[in-house]
């Protein structure tokens, strides 16, 4: 049998031997609460000895308060941001025309709640680089010593006809670790931290129009000794919806000894 019955029997034997005689309510000596085991009665103490137990009914509706914990940690699958890559110029390579030598990246970020107003910003992902060359005359050619950029009509067997295009670029699986100092509504942040990615791969294309004047590609599937691992900073600053982000690559765009030694950097934005 429940422990709570056989108490509140007990108790009302108790309360009806107690009360063997009508109570002289005018005079009350004591009144006292007490709770077992969920259920409340109140023992009321007359000065003539007797006494009068008044019992409290349960609250059948009780509903226990539940406090939601928000998650210090969120994730978003993917994310994606745009821009423009650059090098140094007189380094040894073809001036880039920004306007073509795009900066995409797609990334899973999860970022950790640390206060309200720092967060811990974590990006893994893959990020092409793109390099179009200024002069469409220049030709990005693999060699077994090196990278040579050469004029398209000194290409070693090639083609006839009018350059339009010339580019480089490769591909990173990267990942990246931004701390972020934010305002109280998040309107306005600013953080720095960096970045590491492993090349995927790369290749050069050049675009003409023959003879004819046809349309015509060719390819380099290649690494064009692109840099196998890639470091580097990264500077965010985000107003409202927008980030601007810049990348500045540590180490060298390119394998020692088989390109021209010169760091890459990338600046754009994302939408949050």
């Amino acid at each position: 049998m429940n422990k709570s019955y056989l108490l509140l029997a007990f108790l009302t034997v108790f309360s009806i031997t107690t009360i063997a005689q009508e109570a002289d309510t005018s005079q009350v000596k004591k009144e006292k609460m007490y709770t077992v085991l969920g259920n409340s009665w109140k023992v009321t103490k007359y000065e003539d000895g007797t006494k009068i137990i008044e019992w409290e009914e349960e609250k059948e509706d009780y509903t226990p308060k539940i406090r939601n914990k928000r998650s210090k940690f969120h994730y978003n699958f993917l994310e994606a941001e745009v821009g423009i890559n650059l090098y140094p110029i007189d380094k040894g390579a073809p001036q880039v025309k920004p306007w073509g030598s795009w900066f995409v990246g797609l990334h899973s970020v999860g970022t950790w709640k640390l206060s309200k107003n720092f967060h811990l910003r974590s990006t893994m992902g893959v990020e092409w680089y793109n390099f179009k060359f200024e002069d469409r005359n220049i030709i990005a050619v693999k060699n077994p010593d090196g990278l040579d950029f050469v004029d398209f009509d000194q290409l070693p067997n090639g083609p006839e006809g009018t350059p339009t295009k010339s580019k480089i670029s490769a591909s990173y699986a990267s990942i990246s670790l931004v701390p972020t100092i934010r305002t109280n509504d998040g309107n306005f942040r600013f953080g720095v931290g960096g970045y590491a990615g492993l090349r995927l791969g790369g290749r050069g294309k050049y675009v003409y129009d023959d003879a004819d004047g046809s349309k015509q590609k060719s390819y380099t599937k290649s690494n064009m000794y692109f840099e196998n691992f890639r470091y580097g900073l990264r500077s965010e600053i985000g107003v409202g919806d927008v980030t601007f982000f810049f990348n500045y690559d540590l180490n060298d765009l390119f394998q020692p000894g088989l390109g021209p030694e010169l760091q890459a950097m990338s600046f754009g934005i994302r939408l949050d």
